[in-house]
C-alpha cells in the first residue's frame, strides 16, 4: 500500500506542476484582453481617449468607437497586452483635450470622469 500511495502522490505532484504554469499563464492573458470601462459625470460628451507611454507623446488610436454621452458609459480595448506600465492618457471632451499624466493603466480597469474632466478610479493589483 505504501508504494501505491507514493506513485499516486507522485502522480498528483507531478500534474499539480503541470497545470499551475498554465493557470496563471492563462490567468495573465485574460488580465491582458480586459477592457477599460469609462464613465462619463463630466457634463460634456467624450469623444476619444487616446494612450501613450509617459513621457513619449506618441498616441493610441481613438480607442473611443462612438461617442460617450453625458451620464453614459463604454468599454474600451485599450490593447492592454502591448501596455507595459506606467501611461498618459488624453481624452477629448466637450471639444477640449485633456491630458492625464502618470496613470498605472494596467491596475485600472474603471474611470469615472468627473465635472472637471479629472479621472477617478482604484488601482486593482491583479495576483497580489
Amino acid at each position: 500500500m505504501t508504494a501505491v500511495r507514493k506513485i499516486l502522490s507522485f502522480f498528483i505532484i507531478t500534474l499539480a506542476l503541470l497545470v499551475l504554469p498554465a493557470f496563471v499563464c492563462f490567468h495573465a492573458a485574460a488580465a491582458s484582453d480586459w477592457p477599460l470601462e469609462i464613465v462619463n459625470e463630466s457634463g460634456v460628451e467624450i469623444t476619444s481617449l487616446r494612450i501613450s507611454y509617459t513621457g513619449a507623446e506618441k498616441w493610441s488610436e481613438n480607442r473611443v468607437a462612438s461617442p460617450v454621452p453625458d451620464g453614459g458609459r463604454a468599454e474600451l480595448d485599450i490593447g492592454r497586452g502591448s501596455i507595459l506600465g506606467i501611461s498618459d492618457i488624453k481624452i477629448t471632451a466637450g471639444g477640449r483635450e485633456i491630458i492625464w499624466r502618470r496613470l498605472p493603466i494596467l491596475e485600472i480597469f474603471s474611470i469615472t470622469v468627473d465635472g472637471k474632466l479629472e479621472p477617478r478610479y482604484e488601482r486593482i493589483k491583479l495576483g497580489a
